[in-house]
């Protein structure tokens, strides 16, 4: 059933944030399969669906109506799904995600309390390493990202068996399907992995490099999309289109999911 359904569904690659100005952070990519080509449909930041003043909570509360109301799709989501198994305390995956409010009051307390566990050591997951993320689920930079992913957008979907949450979960047909992807580690995997960041010639001239690679391998886009990844500074935009064109190459893997055994159903796993 997987490779089958998975033809048919529609793609979004999300470039998410944690931020308290999320709406404006979070860029959505929306795509349709067509043969071995993915064709680009729209790239928008959230704020153009929503209101430019919402609260973080509120825009992750549009986000999670856009999932919900597109169940014949697949998101590739930029942030982790899970936390290093020795850190999770020998619960599993399901438990850790319907306890998380009660683990962690807030995302501060995220980090302190996985920090300490650690002994100040950033402890990667199996699939952190495998990928070359750069950075651990609690790192400074990305803290945000994996608590507000996990409690606002992954948590409400798994209590209300609203998806199904790759590979965590059994493919189901009638549900959005989600997948955790990685920009960075993509275009690693691509030799691609160069500054694009910045409102600088040089970064400007990356996106459309990265933009161009991508156009022979499999995306085809037009050119408004094309011109918004170049003139987006922040590089949002362009990782949005990054996380669609991941779930396009995951595909494949789809059918082949329960060759994913431990640590990888409790830890979670990266499609690039």
């Amino acid at each position: 059933m997987a490779l089958a359904a998975s033809g048919h569904r529609e793609i979004f690659g999300v470039d998410f944030s944690g931020a308290k100005i999320a709406c404006n952070k979070i860029w959505v990519s929306h795509a349709e399969v067509s043969g071995t080509r993915l064709c680009m449909v729209e790239c928008y930041p959230l704020s153009e669906v929503t209101s430019y003043n919402m609260s973080r909570a509120d825009c992750l509360h549009a986000l999670l109506d856009l999932i919900l109301s597109t169940k014949n799709s697949i998101f590739g989501m930029d942030f982790p799904f899970g936390i290093p198994v020795q850190l999770m305390k020998g619960i599993s995956w399901d438990e850790f995600i319907r306890d998380f409010p009660q683990l962690y009051a807030n995302e501060y307390e995220f980090r302190d309390i996985n920090r300490k566990l650690s002994g100040n050591v950033e402890f990667k997951r199996l699939t952190d390493k495998e990928v070359k993320a750069p950075f651990c689920v609690y790192n400074l930079r990305l803290y945000r990202q994996t608590y507000f992913g996990i409690r606002d957008i992954i948590r409400p979907l798994l209590i209300s068996d609203a998806a199904s949450i790759l590979p965590l979960q059994p493919l189901k047909a009638d549900v959005p399907w989600l997948m955790e992807i990685c920009p960075a580690s993509t275009l690693k995997k691509e030799g691609l992995y160069t500054p694009y960041k910045g409102k600088g010639v040089k970064e400007k001239a990356n996106r459309g490099h990265i933009l161009a690679h991508l156009g022979k391998k499999a995306l085809d886009m037009p050119r408004d999309i094309i011109d918004k990844a170049l003139q987006n500074a922040d590089g949002d935009a362009l990782d949005s289109i990054i996380a669609a064109y991941s779930v396009f190459r995951a595909l494949n893997m789809l059918g082949h999911k329960n060759t994913l055994q431990e640590p990888y159903l409790r830890e979670g796993f990266t499609f690039t």
